[in-house]
Protein backbone atom coordinates (compact mmCIF):
# COMPACT_ATOMS: atom_id res chain seq x y z
CA UNK A 1 0.00 0.00 0.00
CA UNK A 2 1.59 3.01 -1.60
CA UNK A 3 1.04 6.37 -0.61
CA UNK A 4 1.10 9.42 2.34
CA UNK A 5 0.18 8.54 6.27
CA UNK A 6 -3.14 10.32 5.70
CA UNK A 7 -3.98 8.60 2.72
CA UNK A 8 -3.24 4.89 4.08
CA UNK A 9 -5.43 5.88 7.15
CA UNK A 10 -8.09 7.29 5.01
CA UNK A 11 -7.95 3.70 2.65
CA UNK A 12 -8.32 1.87 6.30
CA UNK A 13 -11.35 4.18 7.07
CA UNK A 14 -13.12 3.34 4.76
CA UNK A 15 -12.83 -0.30 4.79
CA UNK A 16 -14.04 -0.40 8.65
CA UNK A 17 -16.57 1.82 7.42
CA UNK A 18 -17.65 -0.72 4.88
CA UNK A 19 -17.35 -3.56 7.30
CA UNK A 20 -19.47 -1.91 10.04
CA UNK A 21 -22.08 -1.20 7.26
CA UNK A 22 -22.39 -4.91 6.92
CA UNK A 23 -22.77 -5.23 10.60
CA UNK A 24 -25.26 -2.76 11.25
CA UNK A 25 -27.33 -4.13 8.17
CA UNK A 26 -27.46 -7.35 10.59
CA UNK A 27 -27.82 -6.16 13.85
CA UNK A 28 -30.76 -3.38 12.49
CA UNK A 29 -32.19 -5.27 10.24
CA UNK A 30 -34.01 -2.94 7.77
CA UNK A 31 -37.81 -2.43 8.62
CA UNK A 32 -37.54 -3.92 11.77
CA UNK A 33 -37.73 -0.41 13.72
CA UNK A 34 -39.73 2.71 13.32
CA UNK A 35 -37.16 5.15 12.26
CA UNK A 36 -39.18 7.78 14.60
CA UNK A 37 -39.68 6.14 17.80
CA UNK A 38 -38.24 3.02 17.62
CA UNK A 39 -41.54 0.56 18.29
CA UNK A 40 -41.15 -2.75 16.56
CA UNK A 41 -42.82 -2.75 12.96
CA UNK A 42 -43.31 -5.05 10.21
CA UNK A 43 -42.24 -4.41 6.44
CA UNK A 44 -45.40 -3.23 5.21
CA UNK A 45 -45.10 -0.16 6.72
CA UNK A 46 -44.14 2.74 4.49
CA UNK A 47 -40.80 4.41 5.14
CA UNK A 48 -40.29 2.58 8.08
CA UNK A 49 -42.38 4.53 10.19
CA UNK A 50 -45.25 3.64 12.01
CA UNK A 51 -48.77 4.71 12.13
CA UNK A 52 -48.68 6.90 14.83
CA UNK A 53 -45.39 8.59 13.70
CA UNK A 54 -46.55 8.53 9.85
CA UNK A 55 -49.86 10.53 10.65
CA UNK A 56 -47.66 13.14 12.80
CA UNK A 57 -45.09 13.60 10.42
CA UNK A 58 -45.89 17.57 9.34
CA UNK A 59 -45.58 16.21 5.37
CA UNK A 60 -44.67 19.01 2.59
CA UNK A 61 -46.13 18.93 -0.94
CA UNK A 62 -45.75 22.85 -1.25
CA UNK A 63 -44.58 24.00 -4.99
CA UNK A 64 -41.17 24.27 -4.88
CA UNK A 65 -39.73 27.67 -4.31
CA UNK A 66 -37.39 29.79 -6.26
CA UNK A 67 -34.68 30.40 -3.42
CA UNK A 68 -31.73 32.58 -4.75
CA UNK A 69 -31.81 30.95 -8.27
CA UNK A 70 -32.35 26.81 -7.11
CA UNK A 71 -35.52 25.44 -6.71
CA UNK A 72 -35.95 23.78 -3.25
CA UNK A 73 -38.10 21.07 -2.17
CA UNK A 74 -38.09 19.77 1.08
CA UNK A 75 -40.25 16.21 2.50
CA UNK A 76 -41.10 17.83 5.56
CA UNK A 77 -41.59 20.96 7.94
CA UNK A 78 -39.12 20.69 10.34
CA UNK A 79 -40.39 19.76 13.87
CA UNK A 80 -39.98 17.23 16.80
CA UNK A 81 -41.00 13.97 14.74
CA UNK A 82 -38.56 14.97 12.07
CA UNK A 83 -35.93 16.11 14.40
CA UNK A 84 -36.31 12.70 15.72
CA UNK A 85 -35.64 10.57 12.79
CA UNK A 86 -32.64 13.05 11.85
CA UNK A 87 -30.78 12.87 15.16
CA UNK A 88 -30.93 9.06 15.44
CA UNK A 89 -29.45 9.22 11.80
CA UNK A 90 -26.72 11.27 12.29
CA UNK A 91 -25.42 11.53 16.02
CA UNK A 92 -27.09 8.20 16.98
CA UNK A 93 -25.30 6.21 14.34
CA UNK A 94 -28.39 4.35 12.85
CA UNK A 95 -27.28 4.78 9.47
CA UNK A 96 -29.84 2.56 7.66
CA UNK A 97 -32.55 5.36 8.37
CA UNK A 98 -30.59 6.95 4.89
CA UNK A 99 -32.34 4.44 3.05
CA UNK A 100 -35.97 5.39 3.99
CA UNK A 101 -35.16 9.28 4.12
CA UNK A 102 -33.64 8.66 0.54
CA UNK A 103 -37.45 7.05 -0.41
CA UNK A 104 -39.21 9.58 1.21
CA UNK A 105 -37.36 12.30 -1.37
CA UNK A 106 -37.38 10.04 -4.35
CA UNK A 107 -41.37 10.26 -4.05
CA UNK A 108 -41.15 14.04 -3.28
CA UNK A 109 -38.85 13.87 -6.09
CA UNK A 110 -41.58 12.06 -8.48
CA UNK A 111 -44.41 14.31 -6.97
CA UNK A 112 -42.38 16.92 -8.97
CA UNK A 113 -42.42 15.66 -12.52
CA UNK A 114 -38.73 14.30 -12.11
CA UNK A 115 -38.07 10.90 -14.14
CA UNK A 116 -36.07 7.66 -13.00
CA UNK A 117 -33.13 6.94 -15.30
CA UNK A 118 -32.82 10.89 -16.19
CA UNK A 119 -29.19 10.67 -17.71
CA UNK A 120 -28.91 14.91 -17.44
CA UNK A 121 -29.38 14.48 -13.92
CA UNK A 122 -27.07 14.38 -11.34
CA UNK A 123 -27.20 13.92 -7.91
CA UNK A 124 -24.89 15.94 -5.73
CA UNK A 125 -24.50 15.54 -1.85
CA UNK A 126 -23.35 18.50 0.20
CA UNK A 127 -20.03 17.67 1.49
CA UNK A 128 -18.76 17.37 4.99
CA UNK A 129 -15.66 18.36 6.18
CA UNK A 130 -13.12 15.61 6.51
CA UNK A 131 -12.03 16.26 9.86
CA UNK A 132 -15.98 16.41 10.93
CA UNK A 133 -16.79 13.33 8.35
CA UNK A 134 -13.72 11.53 10.30
CA UNK A 135 -15.03 12.56 13.56
CA UNK A 136 -18.89 10.95 12.47
CA UNK A 137 -17.89 8.58 10.60
CA UNK A 138 -20.25 8.87 7.45
CA UNK A 139 -21.42 11.85 5.38
CA UNK A 140 -25.22 12.34 6.23
CA UNK A 141 -25.60 13.57 2.75
CA UNK A 142 -23.64 10.85 0.86
CA UNK A 143 -25.29 8.23 2.41
CA UNK A 144 -28.77 9.39 1.35
CA UNK A 145 -27.20 10.47 -2.12
CA UNK A 146 -26.19 7.15 -2.55
CA UNK A 147 -29.70 5.12 -2.05
CA UNK A 148 -31.69 8.29 -3.69
CA UNK A 149 -29.35 7.81 -6.86
CA UNK A 150 -29.96 3.81 -6.50
CA UNK A 151 -33.90 4.70 -5.94
CA UNK A 152 -34.13 6.45 -9.03
CA UNK A 153 -31.66 5.43 -11.15
CA UNK A 154 -29.81 8.10 -11.04
CA UNK A 155 -25.74 9.25 -10.76
CA UNK A 156 -23.86 10.33 -7.95
CA UNK A 157 -20.77 12.07 -8.08
CA UNK A 158 -18.52 14.18 -5.14
CA UNK A 159 -18.01 17.08 -7.41
CA UNK A 160 -18.03 19.31 -4.29
CA UNK A 161 -15.28 19.84 -1.65
CA UNK A 162 -15.37 21.30 1.70
CA UNK A 163 -12.04 23.20 2.16
CA UNK A 164 -12.52 24.62 5.08
CA UNK A 165 -13.41 23.87 8.57
CA UNK A 166 -16.70 25.48 9.96
CA UNK A 167 -18.26 25.99 13.43
CA UNK A 168 -21.87 24.50 13.56
CA UNK A 169 -24.09 26.57 12.00
CA UNK A 170 -26.67 25.15 14.45
CA UNK A 171 -28.01 28.26 16.55
CA UNK A 172 -26.58 30.45 14.54
CA UNK A 173 -28.90 33.66 12.52
CA UNK A 174 -28.87 33.95 9.03
CA UNK A 175 -26.55 36.81 8.45
CA UNK A 176 -23.96 34.85 10.49
CA UNK A 177 -24.71 31.48 8.77
CA UNK A 178 -23.93 33.06 5.41
CA UNK A 179 -20.49 34.37 7.06
CA UNK A 180 -19.27 31.30 8.56
CA UNK A 181 -19.97 29.15 5.13
CA UNK A 182 -18.61 31.72 2.80
CA UNK A 183 -15.79 30.49 0.81
CA UNK A 184 -15.78 27.29 2.36
CA UNK A 185 -17.19 25.16 -0.73
CA UNK A 186 -15.39 24.54 -4.21
CA UNK A 187 -15.96 22.24 -7.41
CA UNK A 188 -13.36 19.31 -7.98
CA UNK A 189 -11.31 20.31 -10.65
CA UNK A 190 -11.96 17.45 -12.46
CA UNK A 191 -15.37 17.36 -12.06
CA UNK A 192 -16.28 19.92 -14.64
CA UNK A 193 -17.16 17.74 -17.49
CA UNK A 194 -19.48 15.58 -15.25
CA UNK A 195 -21.26 19.17 -14.04
CA UNK A 196 -21.15 21.28 -17.22
CA UNK A 197 -24.76 21.10 -18.77
CA UNK A 198 -26.24 18.96 -16.09
CA UNK A 199 -29.14 19.56 -14.09
CA UNK A 200 -27.81 18.59 -10.80
CA UNK A 201 -29.87 17.88 -7.41
CA UNK A 202 -28.49 18.59 -4.22
CA UNK A 203 -29.08 15.96 -0.95
CA UNK A 204 -29.54 17.44 2.22
CA UNK A 205 -30.87 16.93 5.49
CA UNK A 206 -31.82 19.54 6.80
CA UNK A 207 -32.97 23.54 5.08
CA UNK A 208 -32.76 26.55 7.60
CA UNK A 209 -31.76 29.45 5.48
CA UNK A 210 -30.04 28.06 2.11
CA UNK A 211 -26.85 29.78 3.55
CA UNK A 212 -24.95 25.90 2.60
CA UNK A 213 -27.02 25.78 -0.38
CA UNK A 214 -25.96 28.94 -1.73
CA UNK A 215 -22.81 28.09 -1.34
CA UNK A 216 -22.76 25.00 -3.12
CA UNK A 217 -24.53 26.24 -5.82
CA UNK A 218 -21.56 29.39 -6.13
CA UNK A 219 -19.22 26.71 -6.43
CA UNK A 220 -21.15 24.58 -9.08
CA UNK A 221 -21.38 27.65 -11.56
CA UNK A 222 -17.97 26.95 -12.23
CA UNK A 223 -18.37 24.07 -14.10
CA UNK A 224 -21.67 25.69 -15.49
CA UNK A 225 -24.84 23.31 -15.03
CA UNK A 226 -27.78 23.79 -16.72
CA UNK A 227 -29.35 23.84 -13.01
CA UNK A 228 -29.57 23.79 -10.17
CA UNK A 229 -32.18 22.19 -7.42
CA UNK A 230 -31.49 21.30 -3.87
CA UNK A 231 -34.11 18.59 -2.04
CA UNK A 232 -33.64 18.12 1.50
CA UNK A 233 -35.70 15.75 4.02
CA UNK A 234 -36.95 18.72 6.45
CA UNK A 235 -36.52 22.75 6.67
CA UNK A 236 -38.40 25.72 8.25
CA UNK A 237 -41.91 26.33 6.53
CA UNK A 238 -41.24 29.00 3.62
CA UNK A 239 -42.06 31.95 5.02
CA UNK A 240 -39.62 31.69 7.67
CA UNK A 241 -37.05 30.05 5.41
CA UNK A 242 -37.53 32.56 2.54
CA UNK A 243 -37.83 35.66 5.12
CA UNK A 244 -33.67 33.93 6.68
CA UNK A 245 -32.51 33.88 3.18
CA UNK A 246 -33.88 37.41 1.82
CA UNK A 247 -31.87 38.64 5.00
CA UNK A 248 -28.39 37.76 3.57
CA UNK A 249 -29.27 38.34 -0.19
Amino acid sequence: MRGSSDEIAERLFHGAEKIASVISEVVFPHQLYCVCCGNIIDSTRSYSLCDHCMEHIRWNVDEPRNIDGMRVMRCADYGIYERSIIFAFKYDGHKYIARDIARIMADRLRIEGFKSSDENMLIVPVPLHKNKYLARGFNQSKLIGKYLAKEMDLKLSDVLLRVHETKALRGLGAAERAETIAGSMELIKDSIDLVQDKDIMLVDDFFTTGSTARECRRALEKGKPKSVSLIAFAGREWREAIKLSEEVI
